[in-house]
């Protein structure tokens, strides 16, 4: 980066910082002057601390040269600002409270607005009961903001105000002020937080300095300040869209031998690439991770200045990494991007929510040609003539060539399997130019360091951190990854050791569950989440940034909690989709426990589909992916918020699995047979057969469930709980959707005490 675009970032990133300061200490001064002071403290440069003090044009200095950099953050504030801030109604006048919470992102997503806020804190990656959005108003106390003023001045002390340390204190303001609210005007929705309102002002102003060095700019009082108006309808900024495809086919098409023990390495490698991917891109730009939008593994958003550089260097990163993955992958892995030129005007006030759907329409319109054709001619020519490879073949990914000296397997999964050991236990990795890591691109590679590594300032390249917020002298990025993990052998997880009977024996199916979900209609609410309420006033910008770091944080950081002391392996989280393997109880009572906290995060205007298959542990992991995708596709085409346990003729609503399968059924089912002494597993068996067996048209199975039930009724000795029970049954049996959800549980309770090794 050079230098003017350093002092851009930091002084257009921190330039309200005097917020959190003012509100902290009661202070009347303006929070420009506040800001800049507390800067001044830390050393920070005089054109850095411009951008704090004159970012409002009726405190501007009139000495100010015509090139300060105080007249880029002061129209990026006003962009941000137009693009975050939308009144609860037309009243004129300010009503300000500084104790103003921070309110949930959805309480204007969907059909209905909501009253939920967001509890006073700070980020701390595994505290999630704490930010979980409640119609339970708690104020924003001055001790509540001393607290994360305390926290932010503290890493403040630890940094330098230069490039390398950029990723720091973008995890600081993130770590500091994700809680709280950029606006505290009663008469606006405060539902952007401090961090995320600076975040997209640094994002703006440095697309802009882009722009205007392009464009031979110099006069910035004159056309930032004098000449907003004009400069707001120029297309000044540019969105680009990637999409890395092949991503789950990549992670899931390994079979047989080694499967298990790279699995989860496949899936962070593949995110690491994506991840370098993006920030080789905004290195070669000069520009930070404030410049991203969204991004995850298989897509994300970046702002950029509309300028002919950055189209020329997006158009080379592509062609870069895409030489990268055929050379490596073949046709298995392939990176497109679609971009889009905008305008302030675009998205601020006067915006309508389709402006903000043409954009994402047009860049999804590039992407879908651009992956439609992928390759040149000469690419082509290339793979053709290559034929196919001979020589001995990977027993794990089936690939030839590259093989290890004496074994049956390439380089890439040798090195994949002894990586996996590390993901878990490591939190930090690097990715430079030694070849004895991971390629992540043409002479990158992915390896693991240690933190007294890092401290010492003995790691050269660039450092990621995963699921950590770490500032001052950690000059890393952070990622956040859903990688709980119970073991490395998920074999074990279908051998139910802990459940026994009173000799000892393993009780239960022992089985894998495997469970993958996926959000319902994610784009679409992206689209339209925010257009029906206010006639599409919330539909900005600012709104698509925080509702995905939301739903990123809910589904890659925050979803390791929902698992916790669970048997199973989250394979694959990113920002709407999940895979995990293991004990296939614990699978289920895990995927109630993401969609109740989910049902929580979203105030109930987004679901999800599931599906959950049960298979033989030693079944190939590719065969599991393709068997609980086809149930996850059976739920979603049923319609929304449904799960398809094991079958795909078992499609319930979520409410019907949760409710009355597992709360009511079951429960009944398990009391039943607990105080029943007369009759066990082998009248449970008799049960599902008739179940299975019923016909609406032969009424004779009508009456052999009766009959069969009374019989046992005459022979039981807890004749008052068999007499309930028959009677429950049997409305269930006259009831087509009550019967289905009766086999259902009745099916759940014989997997729970069938004997290991026995056959149905």
């Amino acid at each position: 980066m050079e230098e003017r675009m350093v002092n851009q970032f930091y002084g257009s990133l921190l330039h309200d910082i005097g917020k959190a300061v003012q509100r902290a200490e009661n202070v009347r001064k303006k929070h420009q002057i506040v800001g800049a002071d507390l800067l001044e403290k830390f050393d920070a440069n005089r054109e850095i601390t411009r951008s704090l003090r004159y970012h409002h044009i009726n405190y501007m200095s009139s000495s100010l040269p015509k090139d300060s950099l105080s007249y880029i953050t002061y129209i990026a504030d006003n962009i941000a600002s137009g693009t975050d801030r939308r009144s609860e109604n037309d009243e004129n006048g300010r009503k300000w409270n500084s104790k103003t919470p921070l309110q949930d992102i959805f309480n204007r997503f969907g059909n209905e607005p909501s009253k939920r806020y967001i509890a006073p804190s700070e980020l701390r990656p595994n505290v999630v009961d704490k930010i979980l959005p409640s119609k339970v108003m708690h104020d924003y106390t001055p001790g509540e903001y001393s607290r994360g003023v305390s926290y932010f001045a503290e890493g403040l002390s630890a940094i330098e105000f230069t490039e390398e340390y950029a990723p720091s204190v973008l995890n600081l303001v993130e770590a500091t002020m994700s809680f709280m609210p950029s606006s505290t005007n009663m008469l606006e929705v405060a539902d952007i937080s401090l961090y995320d309102h600076m975040k997209l002002t640094a994002a703006y102003a440095c697309s802009i300095l882009q722009y205007a060095e392009e464009k031979g700019i110099a006069d910035y009082e004159k056309t930032f300040k004098n000449g907003a108006n004009s400069f707001y309808k120029k297309k000044s900024f540019m969105l680009i869209g990637f999409r890395l495809e092949g991503v789950q086919d990549f992670i899931y098409t390994i079979t047989s031998k080694g499967a298990h023990k790279q699995l989860r390495s496949r899936a962070f490698y593949v995110e690491m690439m994506s991840q370098w991917f993006v920030d080789s891109f905004l290195k070669k730009s000069g520009l930070t991770r404030a410049n991203v939008l969204y991004s995850d593994t298989e897509h994300g958003y970046i702002i950029v200045g509309n300028t002919n550089d950055n189209r020329n260097i997006i158009v080379e990163a592509q062609k870069e990494f895409n030489e990268f993955l055929l050379e490596n992958f073949g046709v298995k892995l392939y990176m497109a991007v679609g971009t889009a030129g905008f305008s302030a005007s675009q998205v601020m006030m006067e915006n309508s929510s389709d402006e903000y759907t043409n954009i994402f329409r047009e860049i999804d319109f590039i992407l879908d040609k651009n992956s439609k054709n992928r390759y040149q001619a000469s690419e082509i020519l290339k793979l053709n003539k290559a034929g196919k490879k001979d020589g001995r073949e990977c027993a794990v990914c089936h690939s030839t060539g590259n093989m290890v000296d004496g074994q049956n397997k390439c380089e890439l999964c040798e090195k994949l399997e002894n990586f996996s050991i590390n993901i878990q236990k490591q939190e930090f990795f690097v990715i430079n130019d030694d070849s004895n890591g991971l390629p992540v691109s043409k002479n990158a590679y992915l390896s693991t360091v240690t933190e007294d590594e890092v401290k010492k300032g003995e790691v050269q390249g660039r450092i990621y951190a995963k699921n950590r917020l770490d500032t001052g002298h950690m000059q890393e990025t952070h990622i956040w990854v859903g990688d709980y993990s119970m073991t490395n052998d998920y074999n074990s997880y279908a051998k139910r050791k802990w459940t026994m009977d009173e000799n000892g024996n393993s009780i239960g199916i022992n089985r894998l569950g495997a469970l993958m979900i996926d959000v319902d209609d994610l784009y679409a609410g992206f689209l339209s989440g925010f257009k029906i309420q206010g006639e599409g006033k919330y539909t900005t910008m600012s709104r698509y940034a925080t509702l995905s770091r939301r739903l990123q944080s809910f589904f890659k950081l925050y979803l390791n909690n929902f698992a916790e002391d669970k048997e199973l392996s989250i394979i694959y989280s990113e920002g709407d989709d999940v895979f995990a393997i293991g004990a296939w109880d614990d699978i289920l009572d895990f995927v109630q426990d993401v969609y109740d906290y989910f049902k929580k995060w979203t105030d109930g205007k987004m679901t999800f589909s599931a599906g959950v298959s049960l298979v033989e542990s030693k079944t190939p992991i590719n065969v599991i992916a393709r068997e609980t995708k086809a149930l996850l596709d059976k739920a979603k085409l049923s319609g929304k918020d449904r799960i398809t346990l094991f079958s795909e003729d078992n499609v319930f609503t979520f409410n019907e699995y949760i409710q009355d399968i597992v709360f009511d059924k079951l429960s009944v089912i398990r009391e039943f047979f607990e105080n029943e002494q007369d009759h066990g597993k082998a009248f449970a068996y008799k049960l599902l057969d008739l179940i299975r067996n019923r016909s609406e048209k032969d009424r004779i199975s009508f009456a052999r469930i009766a009959y069969y039930l009374a019989r046992l009724e005459e022979t039981s000795q807890n004749k008052d709980g068999f007499g309930k029970f028959k009677m429950l049954m049997i409305d269930w049996f006259n009831d087509n959707d009550e019967i289905k959800r009766a086999e259902m549980a009745l099916m759940l309770y014989i997997y729970e005490i069938r004997e290991d090794g026995y056959d149905e």
